[in-house]
């Protein structure tokens, strides 16, 4: 659905013009090309703050809200507070995209070679940096900061329209599986999220343990239900026998 009925910071405005026009175009458009749209739009957190959620809920990881859906492209903005984290995920569909942040980000990128998963890169992305996108990344991003922030996602896709980040892949490490989603990259997805499940890369051992080290974090935050709390003992369980028996 576009949201043309909605009045757009300038910036914003402007932004979804360039992109509006490279994709009617019929040119090729690349995320390189894209990046240099928003690095020229000059956006700022304010122009994102309409679209803020961070009252999101806990299990959320993070807050999502649509600021433009043109069906070839989307345009969105995420919430982060103190300790917010995605999952590990990629992008669907997803042909190109950017991401521009409004604070210091932490941004791990992952490889997925000979089924076994290890970091590719770890970096703290400052505030206003602007980072490529494309479907075969497997990343995770979140908020190691005191401080909320925003960022700014798009994605896009020449050959589809709409559900552009549908198709998505969550890793489970904990569960040593990969589901298939059109929901979030968050932790746990409820079962009507998820449609499909895959076995799963095997992490290296720094991987599993930063994940899990926010896993914790994550099930230590909500309310301790039975439920989080089995969740949680399985997974210190696991991490024992990966840490302690290997």
């Amino acid at each position: 659905m576009m949201l043309q009925e909605e009045v757009l910071a300038p910036a914003l405005e402007n932004l979804k013009t360039l992109i509006q026009d490279a994709v009617d175009s019929g040119e090729k458009v690349t995320a390189s090309r894209i990046k240099e749209f928003v690095e020229q739009a000059q956006i700022t957190q304010k122009d994102l703050e309409a679209y803020a959620d961070f009252d999101h809920p806990i299990e959320d990881g993070y807050g999502r809200k649509m600021i433009y859906d043109a069906g070839k492209f989307e345009i969105m903005a995420m919430s982060w507070n103190p300790g917010d984290y995605s999952s590990i995920h990629n992008h669907g569909y997803t042909q190109w995209g950017v991401v521009q942040v409004f604070g210091n980000v932490h941004h791990f990128i992952y490889q997925n070679r000979n089924n076994q998963l290890r970091f590719a890169k770890k970096e703290i992305l400052t505030s206003g940096s602007v980072v490529k996108v494309v479907n075969a990344m497997i990343h995770q991003m979140g908020n190691p900061s005191t401080e909320r922030y925003m960022t700014l996602h798009i994605y896009g896709c020449c050959d589809k329209s709409g559900d552009i980040t549908a198709d998505a892949k969550n890793y489970e490490l904990e569960h040593d599986r990969v589901n298939h989603t059109t929901g979030g990259a968050f932790f746990n997805l409820p079962e009507d999220q998820i449609y499909d499940f895959e076995p799963g890369p095997i992490p290296t051992d720094d991987v599993f343990i930063n994940y899990a080290k926010l896993m914790i974090d994550y099930y230590h935050r909500q309310e301790q239900t039975p439920e989080i709390i089995e969740l949680k003992e399985k997974l210190m369980k696991k991490l024992h026998e990966r840490i302690c028996l290997s």
